[in-house]
């Protein structure tokens, strides 16, 4: 039998093709939304395969929401729970969908880094 193909991450744990599939995710989208589940959900499952034993479960809620002036804007919150860390929670809101997913993911990129960071022991 054929082995799955492993691969390295960005934070050195490695990683199989199955992995992605067993990620505990949830992706919550409006009605006005629904077309972009997929792809919000492949842009995140992508990002927290490169964790996946490290993160216990992750809801991602892609939202319309209206300004204080009444303007419709898209928000994205992410809610993360990582094994052995605090919990992850913030949100995005953008004007366009594109960008408020694209800021949403670079930030869980960069919140993903430095959690990872503080929970590597010292000397290693």
């Amino acid at each position: 039998m054929e082995q799955p193909k492993e691969k390295k991450g960005w934070f050195g744990l490695r990683r199989t093709k199955s992995a992605l599939k067993r990620l505990p995710i949830e992706v919550v989208c409006s009605e006005s939304n629904a077309p972009l589940q997929p792809e919000v959900e492949g842009r995140f499952r992508r990002l927290l395969a490169q964790v996946t034993g490290r993160v216990a479960w992750a809801r991602i809620k892609f939202l319309d929401v209206r300004d204080e002036t009444g303007v419709l804007m898209k928000r994205c919150v992410v809610q993360m729970r990582l094994r052995h860390s605090p919990q992850v929670v913030f949100a995005v809101t953008a004007h366009s969908a594109r960008e408020a997913l694209a800021e949403a993911a670079a930030r869980l990129e960069r919140v993903l880094a430095r959690r990872l960071q503080q929970s590597v022991p010292v000397g290693v």
